[in-house]
């Protein structure tokens, strides 16, 4: 389960991050920002590494009338835990602390062979947490064909 402390540095992240439509830039974004925050300055920093979307047009009834809400989910799948511009692995009680901030689990780590984005250090991948979720909604705009 997700600490609200990681919900928040998740949402924080995704407000700010390329629209689904712009995936390279995205994903160059997500290589770059690491969910303790722009300034972040400690040995190991939290990165999405994969995630997964979904769009949707749903019908929805305000005031009486049909409209269009556009929905967005987006999850994390995979995070990345970098020990920044290190290329070692970092020292085990290092990463336990760090995890326990954040409150992931430990295991299983899986343990990469290429350094993070432009040699940004030492990489393990976890699972991220299931429940972990950004959702946005937005009311589309009336089709002129639509308006009476």
């Amino acid at each position: 389960m997700a600490t609200e402390e990681l919900r928040q540095a998740f949402e924080a992240l995704l407000d700010r991050a390329p629209a689904l439509i712009f995936p390279r830039a995205r994903a160059l974004y997500f290589n770059k920002y690491p969910l303790d925050g722009r300034e972040a300055c400690g040995p190991l920093r939290l990165f999405i590494q994969q995630e997964e979307s979904e769009e949707q047009i749903e019908p929805r009834l305000l005031d009486g009338e049909p409209r269009r809400m556009a929905v967005v989910k987006v999850r994390p799948r995979t995070m990345a835990v970098v020990h920044w511009q290190q290329p070692q692995a970092p020292e085990p009680q290092l990463l336990e602390d760090y995890l326990n901030r954040w409150g992931l689990d430990q295991e299983p780590l899986m343990v990469q062979s290429e350094p993070w984005f432009r040699e940004g250090g030492h990489q393990q991948w976890l699972k991220a947490p299931e429940d972990l979720l950004w959702h946005r909604e937005a009311l589309m705009p009336e089709r002129p064909d639509e308006t009476s």
